[in-house]
């Protein structure tokens, strides 16, 4: 493969890259808009019962969601892939404040050792027996809270940050375009319709 085409591939990529990153931004942008919108950790402090259990799960649901979505872009990719994407460049995240660096690095720890994976030293696993009044012991599980979500502060802080980073790459997108003008291929909207079919019947 010759420089030029090498330069290229590597521009073809990081192109694919970036479009992927902005959906991924953006499903982790809608997600928080609606934890946020609908007031979920308030709800959950205020309501009891059965109604406090269904919103919980719901947050803690979402909250994994979104903190994988903004992850997605940074957390090593096709690592078997033969024409591997590689992650977005850190350079995207010189955009971030360092107080949205620091919440960057948590999601993306979260997101390893809680979300995405289960590891057990975030875990911290004790098994225990307690012993109740009539003498008998019952096998007790004691453990950290690893489905507790983001509260909303940090909700809001990482919402801005993928606004920010939706933002920078768009731009970069749109730069690469002109490069790879002559490069990608043109199709018409007969073209479009066709490959649309194609994918709904899989």
């Amino acid at each position: 493969m010759t420089r030029e085409n090498a330069e290229r591939e590597a521009k073809l990529r990081l192109f694919h890259r970036l479009l992927m990153s902005y959906i991924d931004f953006q499903q982790a942008y809608w997600i928080a808009s609606y934890i946020l919108d609908h007031n979920l950790q308030q709800k959950v402090e205020r309501l009891r019962g059965k109604r406090r259990y269904h919103i919980k799960l719901l947050w803690q649901a979402l909250n994994c969601a979104m903190v994988v979505s903004y992850c997605r872009p940074f957390s090593g990719n096709d690592p078997r892939a033969v024409r591997r994407i590689p992650d977005l460049p850190r350079r995207f995240l010189r955009v971030l404040s360092p107080n949205e660096k620091e919440l960057h690095r948590l999601a993306m720890q979260d997101r390893n050792t809680m979300l995405a994976h289960s590891d057990s030293e975030t875990w911290d696993l004790r098994t225990l027996f307690m012993e109740t009044e009539a003498g008998r012991k019952v096998m007790l599980p004691v453990h950290n809270d690893t489905g507790a979500p983001l509260v909303h502060h940090a909700v809001a802080q990482l919402r801005g940050m993928c606004a920010k980073l939706m933002e920078v790459v768009f731009q970069e997108r749109q730069r690469l375009e002109k490069d790879l003008a002559d490069v990608l291929p043109t199709v018409t909207a007969e073209d479009l319709r066709r490959i649309g079919e194609r994918s709904e019947s899989g």
